[in-house]
């Protein structure tokens, strides 16, 4: 193997890596410390683009995320699907695979991406279900280690985040280090593909902007939503036809 071949996987280790630890901390943030909305997708992805040297790249994919998100509430016992998770997971695999493509976080590659990586939201969803129980469970023992006078029981309740950041970490660190893969699919694309693939990401941006309008509290919600998604649609049809 050649020493630049071997650069370049420390490179991408080092890459995943600094995916993984970010990925790991915002899923602590998002309910078990601090809960200062730094794991929004506005903010995550980003901050996540500028540690792996895109930030624009990382803005172009956490705005639209936080739209389709954006109403949903973590609060309680709701729990809606994980926008932390999916955020990070999707910057890390776009942003290094745009930065090896040397093309940047375009379009195609950006639908691709959420395309292939979607299923985490939901995936996420069932990970605060675990990670609650396993709380729970957790606090369980900490008040019986503190009734019989033992010492400890505060860093056993600090072993719940462990949880959330492992995994969290291990899908981001995982997607990065998938990126060039990812990559050489966006390359791989024939025209017509790369088309469908830029006028989704355009659907994808509609539907952001629907969803955004639908998570107001308003009788008049669904309809202004579908006026904002046709809206947001032809504006797009629009600027692609325009020279």
């Amino acid at each position: 193997m050649s020493a630049l071949t071997l650069g370049g996987v420390a490179e991408l280790f080092g890459t995943a890596a600094v995916a993984a630890l970010i990925g790991g901390l915002a899923a602590v943030e998002r309910k078990g410390a601090l809960q200062l909305m730094l794991s929004r997708p506005i903010v995550l992805a980003p901050l996540l683009g500028w540690a792996l040297g895109d930030p624009r790249g990382g803005l172009v994919l956490g705005v639209p995320l936080e739209l389709i998100f954006l109403g949903g509430v973590n609060l309680g016992g709701s729990l809606p699907e994980n926008e932390t998770l999916l955020a990070a997971a999707l910057t890390s695999a776009v942003v290094p695979a745009g930065i090896a493509a040397g093309t940047g976080v375009d379009a195609p590659l950006a639908a691709l991406g959420l395309a292939l990586l979607y299923p985490l939201a939901v995936v996420g969803r069932r990970l605060d279900r675990a990670s609650e129980t396993h709380n729970a469970q957790l606090s369980d023992r900490a008040l019986a280690r503190a009734a019989r006078g033992g010492d400890g029981a505060a860093r056993l309740n600090l072993r719940g985040l462990l949880l959330p950041f492992a995994v969290t970490a291990s899908i981001c660190f995982f997607c990065a280090a998938c990126a060039p893969m990812l990559g050489l699919a966006r390359g791989a694309c024939p025209p017509r593909l790369t088309s469908g693939l830029t006028g989704a990401w355009h659907a994808v941006w509609a539907l952001a902007a629907a969803s955004a309008i639908r998570a107001i509290r308003d009788p008049r919600a669904p309809a202004l939503a579908a006026v904002g998604f046709g809206a947001t649609i032809a504006a797009a049809a629009l600027l692609r036809a325009l020279p």
